[in-house]
């Protein structure tokens, strides 16, 4: 026997109704219950209760669903997806809500390309604006990696989780160890650059390529969540400096002497590919001036690309004239280098962090340190100040070579001058004041 409740149940009965000296007919719908009570409704007109009693059925057989019949240009089918998107959503999201999440995120714009051939066409933007080849180089390694990991999808395809998952995923040197915050914020800021373009409207490239920067929501770690990372500055002691040298001018003929001496007594940033001090190689005659006593550093070299004078120490100078008639980087550097950093344990940017510290320890000058180095007096002030004491600030400018020797000793003949181009001091500064004719200095 079929339930009652059962949606076949439902009828519709012709009722004749008097009251008094007025009757009148009524079609009542019955047959479906509701929170365990039976119910009926009836209806002036059949083809209302007629009506009534089609939607109650279909609701029923339904599971409960409450219908309601209206005009729609939609067909069945898109009635149903409709139906479900709603069921899916529930009542987190609008459906409304849900389709403008998603074009945003996923619509295909008119043009499509996948991560690696966006990236030829935006290296060449970059080039073009005058990024220098190692910036393009790591920007390419950065997407590289990226699409690698993610089987090279459509641009539009990218999702902020496929952002996250890669990043999360980055490894130290060892290949084992979480990357650094500072790896994430680097692969971050250059996945987001490029998106950024990839949105940007140009007709040449048949861009916008996606309408959503997928990265846009991706953390990024401040600054001090960067430095807790950092490693300490690493700088190298005036006797270690010594057995250095002494085995450079033994080592290959001396042919890495100069290298090493900018890179210390300058603070050249270090010889790699495109550094300051390759692209200084090449020029040497143009901006090495033994008599102005001064290195010329200019913008089209520079990291920061500002200009920036270094003026030549006295033990530098002693260097220089030595090792006049060697380059400044020998050819096939590469491998050598690497064995004199390893067997010497000299830490990334040692020779440039040494220069800036003992610079501020002997002279007291935080400008001037500044200004030689290329940095910010906030960024030398913070890192730098009072790593050594000016003794060892003496010795390290008193680093001189004994040629017929071969080894390198400390001068007791340097008469560590203040530089000419030393921060003048205000009436609030500390003042050092140094012996003989020389200008007092800024602490």
């Amino acid at each position: 026997m079929a339930d009652k409740s059962s949606a076949s149940k439902i009828t519709i009965r012709k009722v004749l109704r008097e009251k008094g000296d007025h009757s009148w007919t009524t079609h009542l719908v019955q047959g479906w219950r509701e929170s365990g009570k039976w119910q009926r409704k009836q209806f002036k007109k059949r083809a209302d209760a007629e009506r009534f009693a089609a939607l109650k059925r279909v609701e029923m057989e339904n599971k409960g669903r409450k219908l309601e019949m209206v005009l729609s240009p939609l067909t069945e089918q898109q009635t149903h997806e409709a139906s479900s998107a709603f069921d899916a959503l529930g009542e987190t999201y609008s459906l409304t809500e849900a389709v403008q999440f998603f074009l945003a995120n996923h619509r295909p714009p008119e043009f499509t390309t996948t991560i690696s051939e966006g990236m030829k066409l935006y290296l060449d933007d970059k080039e073009r604006d005058g990024m220098r080849p190692r910036s393009l180089r790591g920007t390419k390694g950065v997407l590289t990696a990226f699409f690698t990991a993610n089987g090279d999808p459509q641009i539009h395809g990218v999702t902020r989780q496929m952002v996250e998952s890669h990043l999360r995923g980055l490894r130290a040197k060892d290949g084992v160890s979480p990357g650094k915050r500072k790896s994430w914020n680097t692969h971050r800021n250059e996945l987001s650059q490029f998106f950024d373009w990839a949105m940007a409207e140009d007709l040449s490239t048949s861009r916008p390529w996606c309408f959503a920067n997928p990265v846009e929501k991706v953390r990024k770690f401040s600054a001090h969540q960067i430095a807790e990372q950092r490693p300490e500055k690493s700088t190298s002691a005036p006797d270690k400096l010594q057995k250095l040298f002494s085995f450079l001018m033994r080592y290959r003929g001396g042919g890495f002497v100069k290298t090493f001496a900018l890179a210390y007594f300058a603070g050249i940033r270090p010889s790699k590919d495109d550094s300051e001090l390759t692209k200084l190689a090449e020029n040497e005659a143009d901006f090495i001036n033994l008599k102005t006593g001064q290195i010329f550093i200019p913008a089209k070299f520079s990291k920061t690309k500002n200009d920036r004078q270094i003026t030549i120490s006295d033990n530098l100078r002693a260097w220089l004239e030595a090792y006049q008639d060697f380059p400044i980087i020998p050819t096939n550097y590469g491998t050598p280098l690497s064995k004199i950093r390893t067997h010497f344990n000299l830490k990334r940017d040692e020779t440039r962090h040494s220069f800036i510290s003992y610079h501020v320890a002997l002279y007291r000058s935080v400008g001037d340190a500044a200004l030689q180095a290329g940095n910010s007096e906030s960024m030398v002030r913070k890192h730098y100040l009072n790593l050594h004491t000016r003794e060892e600030g003496a010795s390290f400018f008193a680093i001189v070579p004994d040629v017929e020797k071969r080894r390198a000793i400390l001068s007791t003949e340097i008469s560590h001058a203040a530089p000419v181009n030393s921060k003048p001091c205000n009436d609030d500064d500390s003042i050092l004041q140094l012996p003989g004719n020389r200008k007092s200095l800024c602490l």
